[in-house]
């Protein structure tokens, strides 16, 4: 837990949600949506504080004055972790990728963290930790993967038959999980504006310089975006 320890998490938490609207209105920022009695960001700092991690850069824009008035200086987690929390706080639109540029002048250590801020989940994040440290990458990405929105019709081909109906099945494809760690000395490569999907992480990605760390079957993720996923959360999330 040593080296996780010194691990500085940045939130990406500066969008407006406007696919989430029917819940937060418009006096809301998206990551204050409450799931189960915390909100998401809560959750998060919850989830973060299990693994040692006590400090947090809330890259936010949007309502930005509601989230620091919300928390302040630091967050006191269930378990008595006083997680001490910095604020990057854009005037401007600046995409996922200006957003950690924004963001760096806070990152101290050799290893920090991204965040989606709309993302629910339970897995081992020291697990995924030492997946990057042994690899020894410029980062590691986490993978979910994807659930079809769809009730999945299984077929014979030739006959017309219908075999199966398997209702929303995990697909053999995997999406980005909102979640990776990225080694300090890459931070200089974040576009000042700009997302980071689109720039740096394909740099890395052709360097072979990127790793992956697959969530299991059994760890719970969810992405909040809409009313629907909203609703899906609160009825199918169990907490930490």
């Amino acid at each position: 837990m040593d080296q996780i320890e010194k691990v500085t998490a940045i939130i990406l938490a500066g969008g407006r949600g406007t696919r989430l609207r029917s819940v937060t209105g418009t006096e809301l920022p998206k990551g204050l949506t409450e799931i189960k009695g915390k909100s998401i960001l809560e959750w998060q700092f919850e989830w973060l504080s299990i693994y040692g991690i006590k400090h947090v850069i809330l890259a936010i824009g949007y309502l930005a004055e509601v989230i620091e008035e919300r928390f302040g200086s630091s967050y006191r987690t269930d378990n008595g972790v006083e997680i001490k929390l910095d604020y990057s706080v854009e005037t401007e639109k600046l995409g996922s990728g200006g957003a950690i540029s924004f963001a760096k002048r806070f990152v101290q250590n050799e290893t920090f963290l991204i965040v989606n801020g709309d993302i629910l989940t339970n897995y081992n994040l020291l697990e995924m930790f030492s997946v990057h440290k042994k690899h020894g990458k410029l980062a590691t990405m986490a993978l979910s993967q994807m659930r079809s929105p769809y009730g999945v019709v299984n077929f014979n081909k030739e006959t017309g038959q219908i075999t199966n109906f398997v209702e929303k099945p995990l697909l053999d494809t995997y999406i980005h999980a909102g979640v990776d760690f990225v080694e300090t000395k890459a931070l200089d490569r974040f576009p000042e504006k700009g997302q980071m999907e689109d720039t740096i992480f394909i740099e890395m990605s052709q360097e072979q310089n990127f790793f992956s760390y697959c969530l299991k079957k059994t760890d719970y993720w969810q992405s909040i975006d809409t009313h629907k996923d909203y609703e899906t959360a609160n009825n199918n999330w169990k907490g930490l």
